[in-house]
């Protein structure tokens, strides 16, 4: 059987071309706990009547319901498969955790303790730090879905070395090869790889802040080896410890208590109740959740929108995201409807693993499923957003006397594969769509750029061939210059930025924007944003509106305020500070800012210097992206604003002096 790689987003595409309103079979296979056979787990149904150019949104925005048969049912099968004996209590426990997979990608929410709920979503920014449970039960994936940023998750080493455990004891049963252990096994693989799917997923995440704490030593040693010393014996120290692991997640919670400031609240999620008694007794607070059991999944019917429950606002859930979860937790997942298949597996005997496949989410599509099946070939010019849709939406609008308003739809895009290829496009002036796709990576990003592209007049599409229009030109000079301002007059063609543009200007000044809604598409609109001037972030969390550029004299005088507000009595300040108290509180990017720390130094308006110090890692996530030029090359270069190389260039200081000139 031949197969292949292929990433969730390119995944998408093709169950688009493959799929057909109406009802498909969905069910998963663990390879050798099932014998090679299939446990179904009922049927997705597509709840969109969407024309062939539309059918990738379909599956990207949720639109489908998930009904699963009876919990009996599936229990019955799941016996048969296994060939245990019925009421065995590890067949309920493994349908339990395919109860927490729905969990994970926000289907179902796990169950919090009511005084938790009363403080979500969270006021103020806390601490979280989860145990096993949370990583595994979903609950991990609910606060940094619904209660970021202002929850940071802080994730214990001896929660991985946990997850690791189960899947040493996976890879052990499944090399025994023991009929007697097929339960087992099966446990394991869901856990194992399910839970380090749920820590990878969560770290690659851009907008969520992962950060693991160091495991701490102890001397008892007999809590995993027992101690032999027959002095000690009457001390009975050699019986394992069972709770140390949760002393050591405590632990962790003790320390970020100790290394936060006074009233920083500091949660310790869970669903073990020992533990959360034992984080009372402790002195710190509990975020304590009940897991999704079996019974409140098997036998409904889920929607692939479910709603965001503090906004109300739907949270599109997406079907390749299913079948990606499912074939991580069994080893593979497949859609069926009559002889038409879609089969993906992420766990195979005869294939390699490299880490790039978690990186780019990859999974192995099984070819010969499809063998024999049309798939509707859709041409790129009629894609949502292209230049000809456009123009007969509004022909069709003025015949019926009507003006319809222009959707806006963000992209998400490479930025600095956006750079190259329009510079490539001004070259050769046309370009083929597999050149497009060799260069941007899938034929589903290539829709992405041919939709911003085309939105702004900058190509025209016909069939496979992109052509380069007038408007371009000056774009890609903007590029090749290094001009942020040119490029900025370019970008705003396209209706999403300039939609985006209009968002930095009407923000208040001192408030972060509030980029929610672009989802997955934000940070490809903050880094242009950045690169041309009309914002910059502090961090990961926060992005400020930068529209100011006053004059030398003014600035020198704001940079003497400012200075003075971050000073702490020693006479320097590190330089990221300074040019994020510029960010936030003047409006001034620090592009700007160095420009013109430079001239007012010049003119005599104020005196600057440097010294060296030792470069703050903990601040090294704040970055702000500006265009460079490198080997005739446009780049949007990461400025790293701690590391003291940025506002004078050759020099590593960190830490800036601004004093006012005497005259």
């Amino acid at each position: 059987m031949t197969a292949h790689l292929i990433s969730r987003n390119d995944a998408e595409q093709e169950i688009a071309d493959l799929f057909s309103p109406g009802r498909w079979a969905l069910a998963v296979k663990e390879q050798r706990a099932f014998s090679g056979q299939w446990l179904p787990l009922g049927t997705i149904t597509v709840t969109s009547e969407a024309a062939p150019q539309d059918r990738v949104d379909v599956v990207r925005e949720g639109a489908f319901e998930w009904s699963l048969p009876d919990v009996t049912e599936t229990q019955h099968s799941l016996v048969g498969l296994l060939g245990v004996k019925e009421g065995d209590d590890k067949v309920h426990r493994a349908l339990d955790q395919v109860a927490t997979i729905a969990v994970r990608i926000g289907l179902l929410h796990p169950i919090f303790d009511p005084a938790a709920i009363e403080q979500m979503p969270l006021r103020r920014p806390t601490t979280v730090v989860s145990d096993t449970s949370g990583a595994l039960q979903g609950a991990l994936d609910f606060v940094a879905r619904h209660l970021h940023p202002t929850a940071r998750v802080k994730i214990p080493s001896i929660v991985q070395m946990e997850v690791a455990n189960f899947s040493h004891r996976f890879f052990s049963i499944r090399r025994k090869g023991a009929e007697r252990q097929r339960v087992d096994e099966l446990i394991e693989h869901m856990k194992s790889q399910g839970g380090q799917r749920a820590l990878v997923r969560l770290e690659l995440q851009d907008d969520v802040e992962i950060e693991r704490t160091y495991l701490l030593g102890d001397p008892l040693r007999s809590a995993f080896q027992p101690d032999q010393d027959q002095h000690l014996r009457q001390l009975n120290i050699s019986v394992p410890l069972r709770a140390y692991v949760d002393r050591l997640v405590l632990e962790a919670v003790r320390l970020h208590q100790a290394q936060s400031e006074r009233g920083h609240p500091v949660l310790l999620l869970t669903s073990d109740q020992g533990l959360a008694l034992m984080t009372l007794a402790e002195g710190a607070r509990p975020l304590h959740f009940r897991a999704v059991q079996a019974d409140a999944l098997f036998g409904k019917r889920l929607m692939g929108r479910p709603l965001d429950p503090f906004t109300g606002e739907s949270r599109p859930v997406s079907l390749a995201s299913l079948l990606w979860e499912l074939a991580t937790a069994f080893g593979s997942a497949r859609l069926q409807q009559d002889d038409r298949k879609w089969t993906v597996c992420a766990l195979t005997e005869d294939k390699p693993w490299f880490p790039f496949h978690s990186t780019d989410d990859l999974l192995w599509r099984e070819e010969c499923e499809t063998k024999g099946v049309a798939s509707p070939v859709v041409p790129p010019v009629q894609q949502r957003g292209d230049a000809g849709v456009r123009s007969a939406t509004k022909r069709e609008a003025k015949k019926a006397g009507r003006t319809e308003p222009k959707p806006v739809t963000f992209q998400r895009l490479n930025v600095n594969s956006l750079l190259s290829l329009i510079c490539l496009l001004d070259d050769s002036q046309e370009l083929d769509e597999a050149q497009v796709i060799r260069l941007v990576g899938s034929r589903y990003s290539a829709g992405h750029y041919r939709r911003f592209l085309a939105s702004a007049e900058l190509i025209t599409v016909e069939g496979t061939r992109w052509t380069a229009n007038r408007a371009l030109v000056p774009v890609s000079v903007a590029l090749r210059d290094g001009d942020p301002r040119k490029l900025l007059d370019g970008l705003l063609r396209s209706p999403s930025f300039a939609e985006f543009s209009t968002r930095t200007k009407q923000s208040q000044q001192g408030r972060p924007l509030d980029l929610s809604d672009l989802r997955q598409s934000a940070r490809t609109y903050r880094v242009l944003g950045e690169m041309t001037l009309l914002c910059a972030s502090i961090g990961k969390d926060e992005t400020y509106s930068t529209p100011a550029t006053p004059a030398p004299d003014r600035f020198a005088a704001i940079a003497l305020r400012r200075f003075r507000a971050v000073e702490r009595g020693d006479g320097l300040v590190p330089t990221g500070r300074w040019l994020e108290s510029l960010i936030r509180d003047d409006g001034i990017h620090p592009e700007v800012a160095r420009r013109l720390l430079e001239q007012a130094s010049e003119e005599g308006f104020l005196h600057r210097s440097t010294e060296g110090s030792t470069t703050q890692t903990q601040f090294d996530d704040h970055v702000v992206h500006v265009l460079r030029v490198d080997g005739g090359r446009p780049i949007a270069m990461p400025i790293h604003l701690y590391r003291g190389d940025f506002l004078i260039p050759g020099k590593a200081s960190v830490s800036l002096r601004i004093e006012e000139v005497r005259r």
